[in-house]
């Protein structure tokens, strides 16, 4: 399964479109900060699924939540902006997190950067601002996930 993973789009939602052309998904998860962005986007990609978390900037989303866990070919993801756990100074709170609920890979944003870590129980990827052009893509297959920082 190829997931695209965007987040911090803040108000870029073409982007998000070049980045849904140019890779052909078959899920897009978004972190939040401006969730509306992806939310418009879901309407006219509407054969696509579309995993929306809000960020600290998603002041008037009561639609999405926070956080959100799926379960992916065997693979337990858990999505969240970061925000709520202090990601800017350390990824410490979201690695424990991510054990304490059993996830393979924490996805989250509110960085601006590109991250990827691979922990002994938990791997952690944000795919980076796509204000700033920046995506990422997670590919899962029966044996292995692989995991790609790209640009548009």
């Amino acid at each position: 399964m190829k997931i695209l993973v965007i987040s911090d789009s803040h108000g870029r939602s073409e982007y998000i479109i070049e980045a849904i052309e140019k890779e052909k998904p078959d899920l897009i998860i978004s972190g939040g900060d401006y969730s509306e962005d992806a939310e418009e986007i879901s309407f006219a990609f509407s054969d696509l699924p579309f995993e929306i978390v809000r960020g600290n900037c998603d002041f008037y989303d009561m639609k999405h939540r926070d956080e959100l866990t799926l379960d992916i070919l065997g693979k337990k993801i858990f999505i969240t902006h970061g925000h709520l756990y202090g990601v800017k100074s350390t990824y410490g709170k979201i690695e424990s997190q991510g054990e304490k609920i059993g996830a393979d890979i924490v996805i989250f944003g509110h960085t601006h950067k590109p991250y990827l870590e691979k922990k002994s129980l938990v791997t952690l990827f944000n795919p980076g601002a796509l204000m700033n052009k920046e995506y990422g893509l997670i590919n899962i297959f029966q044996d292995s996930v692989d995991f790609i920082h790209k640009k548009i």
